[in-house]
């Protein structure tokens, strides 16, 4: 313990400004990857509990793999329920309602999720209980009221409804009065889902909605002693073409496919401020090795173990990996709220509607450990090196005194020969396609090029050095030379600190550079594709809930307005191919044609889209064709009314509206297989000379009394797209702050490193007639030269990371081309930013070497 005393805690508590900076590192690394990972685990679970807390003790579900609006006859309940291993079958209808408050309340629609189900038999299904205004069990004649609604509690609270209430609601454009008799109380671990949900008799549901003799669902509670696989297939062998059964989980295992690679990367963001933390631990114990050179020696000499020793510095690393993690899981915690809405927002866009979740008040144990191990990891990871090195002197060594750190020269060749070995591997690391849809190879790629650039520091430094020297002249820049000389002395540690602010930047490069390609791209597209003047779509169209169904008898109605030269009727749904959800388009093709065009990978877009139309085919979005391998000319197979429908591929075509895929025919083909003659949205073309704006009010007036919708101009929705971008990459920027954050405090804890063991060296500058506003310039020119290193790195390795980024990892990961489009202004601002900023991390270390003492730093140590 006394060892430990001397060797160690005197130099933690002396040192408090370079041991808060390690400290502060780790945690901001660790605080990242705990408000990412945590904010991950949420929205999972939010899928989850959505998925599973209404599902209740079902443990199949009868429904369309048509995705097609209206459901199916309910007559094949009676079979179902007479299924061998069938406990329970009871029926349930899903309405996607519009209610709009009156004031004071808000006056946004708000989307209410309605249930129809079976009240008397959902006590054997789902885990609540419908309460009147004073918690009292409810009359149970009301429920068959064809307008009884009961709300989930917390959504009547968020809206201030309670029983008794009336609501104006809209679904399917029937618009319908209803009236609050009940509050739902869930129970459970579906509570928080349940309680957000508005239930309804399923007779009463289908009499008010029209939707008599139709189900969307057949929820089955099955024997417990049966196989849930042999029951379900009994009932598969029940059903007619169209309709299949699935467990409930099945839905979840679809989301957290679709979203896994979204999150991945936004993980692996979020572990890069580990990896420059890692830098900061090694120059901390590299100076800590240094520091304590001849007390080392004379442990050594008086009888400790080279294992002593290791372990007195491991027991330092690991007391600051686990300050450092404590810390940082408290600040991930703060954190991972505003992460979640960050997140959820991004993935609601991409995937649909997040459910809702409550706020973050603890993490999952699993990621408080990891957030533990982690910290402690990445301490000890940073320090094998540095103590290596330490066992590595002899004790005779060891007591020689010793100023700063000194090195022989830099083997230039040896280094770049390295270098280009690790540049060739990352090469071929980015040619092997994904692994399991994970791009491993191109992970492995990205983290090759940054290697090799960390390489290639030491000599840059030196370069850097002797081209300093070479442009000032001889008897000018004294400050400067001998800044270039100091950082030629300790090449390693220097190295280290200008690695660390290299891959922060790198970061910053690559990922910008890459968001400014596929923003511009999007644009393009959206240019080129997007030729409507006007849209006409549900309020819920641009991911604020689930998306109606339009009535096809609005486009007519919309044809007889003056000034409107033709509208579309454009009609998505969701259906399963392989067992993945993909967006099924069905629009009027040749009309499309006319007046506007798809991006095909190969083809004209008039032509391809003619001969899809005359022969009966599709054609398929580029992630779509990436994702299953398909291609020109391929056929596949969409789930039908009647059974599987086989298509032939009539091309492929550039799409950025969903990384799922995306499936398009032509509209009088879908009808005449599906029989859904509903429009999601009607694009407007209008006639040349037209007042967007003047047919908008024209449009609002005529649809008066019908369905709510929502008017978008061809600028509105082409904004709206980008805000949605530029939302989903918002988290992005986040992270690269954090990982130069790091970085910069690298730069300082290097300087403050230089300085306490240049103490004797900066108080003979003093007495020589240094003054020390001179000493301070010193260390900024070091700051200086160290950030400038950094800078020119970064730039070269962020240049290739953002080829790696749009050519290798994004197509693996979500299948898109982005065109590269060249970003110097990014570029020059990161360069500007980091060298800035690496001036002022400067500033502190270098106020501190002015203002040493001059007789304490000539004493003999």
């Amino acid at each position: 313990m006394t060892v430990f005393r001397l060797l160690v805690w005197r130099h933690v508590i002396g040192e408090i400004p370079r041991t808060a900076l390690t400290v502060g590192g780790v945690a901001l690394g660790v605080a990242v990857y705990v408000a990412v990972a945590t904010a991950n685990v949420e929205i999972l679970r939010s899928f989850e509990q959505a998925i599973l807390g209404v599902a209740g003790r079902t443990t199949l579900q009868v429904s369309s793999g048509t995705g097609v609006a209206g459901g199916f006859d309910e007559t094949i309940i009676e079979a179902v329920s007479h299924a061998d291993g069938v406990l329970l079958a009871t029926p349930v209808i899903e309405v996607s309602a519009i209610w709009r408050p009156t004031p004071p309340a808000p006056t946004a629609p708000v989307i209410l999720p309605i249930l129809g189900v079976d009240l008397l038999a959902e006590s054997s299904v789902r885990d609540y209980r419908v309460t009147d205004a004073d918690a009292k069990e409810t009359d149970w004649e009301r429920y068959l009221e064809p307008d009884a609604i009961f709300l989930g509690r917390r959504l009547a609270e968020r809206y201030g409804l309670s029983v008794g209430m009336p609501l104006d609601v809209n679904a399917g454009g029937l618009s319908r009065r209803l009236v609050v008799r009940g509050l739902l109380e869930g129970q459970g671990p579906g509570k928080a889902t349940l309680e957000e949900l508005a239930v309804m008799d399923v007779a009463a549901a289908q009499f008010t909605f029209d939707r008599l003799g139709r189900l969307d669902r057949i929820d089955l509670v099955t024997d417990p002693a049966r196989s849930v696989d042999e029951v379900s297939r009994a009932v598969q062998a029940l059903l007619p073409p169209g309709l299949t059964v699935k467990r409930p989980d099945q839905r979840n295992a679809q989301i957290e496919r679709m979203t896994r690679a979204f999150r991945l990367n936004v993980s692996l963001l979020s572990v890069v401020a580990l990896l420059v933390g890692l830098f900061l631990v090694y120059n901390t114990v590299s100076f800590a090795v240094l520091r304590r050179r001849r007390e080392v020696g004379i442990l050594r000499s008086l009888g400790l173990s080279p294992g002593g020793i290791a372990r007195l510095f491991l027991t330092e690393v690991v007391l600051i990996g686990i300050v450092g993690a404590v810390v940082g899981i408290g600040v991930g915690l703060a954190l991972s709220n505003g992460v979640l809405q960050t997140l959820a927002r991004t993935v609601s866009n991409l995937y649909g509607e997040v459910p809702a979740f409550p706020p973050v008040t603890w993490a999952h144990p699993a990621v408080l450990m990891q957030g533990l191990l982690i910290g402690i990891g990445v301490a000890v990871l940073g320090s094998l090196g540095p103590i290596r090195e330490a066992l590595s002197v002899e004790p005779t060594q060891a007591l020689i005194p010793k100023g700063y750190e000194t090195a022989g020269a830099i083997r230039v060749v040896p280094a770049l020969a390295g270098a280009a070995l690790i540049f060739a591997l990352a090469g071929l690391a980015a040619v092997p396609g994904p692994v399991q849809g994970v791009p491993l190879f191109g992970y492995l790629s990205a983290f090759l090029v940054v290697l090799g650039f960390a390489w290639l520091s030491p000599v840059l430094i030196r370069v850097v050095g002797s081209c300093l020297r070479l442009m000032l002249p001889l008897r000018a820049g004294c400050l400067a030379r001998l800044a270039a000389d100091e950082l030629n002395r300790a090449p390693v540690r220097n190295a280290v600190a200008v690695s660390a602010l290299m891959v922060g930047l790198a970061l910053m490069i690559g990922v910008s550079a890459m968001i400014h390609s596929f923003r511009l791209t999007v644009d393009l597209w959206l240019e080129q594709t997007v030729k409507a003047d006007l849209i006409v779509a549900p309020p819920t169209w641009l991911g604020a809930g689930p998306v109606g169904a339009l009535p096809e008898s609005m486009r007519g109605r919309l044809e007889t307005i003056p000034g409107v030269m033709a509208v579309d009727s454009y009609r998505d749904v969701r259906m399963e191919f392989r067992d993945v959800p993909v967006v099924v388009v069905a629009r009027d093709l040749l009309l499309h044609a006319k007046h506007s065009r798809y991006l095909f990978m190969e083809g004209d877009s008039l032509a391809v889209l003619a001969e899809t139309v005359r022969k009966d085919q599709i054609i398929v979005s580029e992630t779509f064709a990436r994702q299953f391998k398909l291609g020109r000319g391929d056929r596949m197979t969409l789930p039908g009314p009647q059974g599987p429908v086989e298509f032939t591929i009539a091309g492929r075509f550039y799409d950025y509206s969903t990384d799922g895929g995306k499936v398009v025919l032509d509209r009088s083909l879908y009808a005449r297989l599906w029989g859904d003659r509903s429009a999601t949205v009607f694009p407007v073309y209008l006639e040349a000379g037209a007042d967007p704006e003047a047919i908008r009010r024209l449009v609002s007036e005529r649809l008066q009394g019908g369905p709510p919708v929502m008017l978008l101009t061809n600028g509105e929705l082409k904004r709206e797209v980008l805000r949605i971008f530029d939302q989903t990459f918002a988290i992005t920027y986040a992270l690269e702050i954090i990982a130069v954050t790091v970085a910069l405090l690298g730069i300082a804890n290097t300087l403050l490193s230089g300085i306490l063991e240049r103490q004797r060296e900066l108080a003979v500058l003093r007495a020589i007639g240094g003054t020390p506003a001179q000493v301070g310039r010193l260390i900024l020119w070091e700051s200086g030269l160290l950030g400038l290193a950094g800078t020119i790195l970064g730039l070269g390795a962020g240049l290739v990371l953002s080829f790696l980024l749009i050519e290798v990892i994004n197509k693996q990961s979500f299948g898109w081309t982005i065109v590269f489009y060249p970003a110097p202004w990014v570029w020059l601002e990161a360069a500007g930013l980091a060298l800035l900023t690496t001036l002022l991390a400067g500033y502190g270390p270098a106020r501190r070497a002015a203002r040493l003492p001059v007789a304490e730093g000539l004493q003999y140590e």
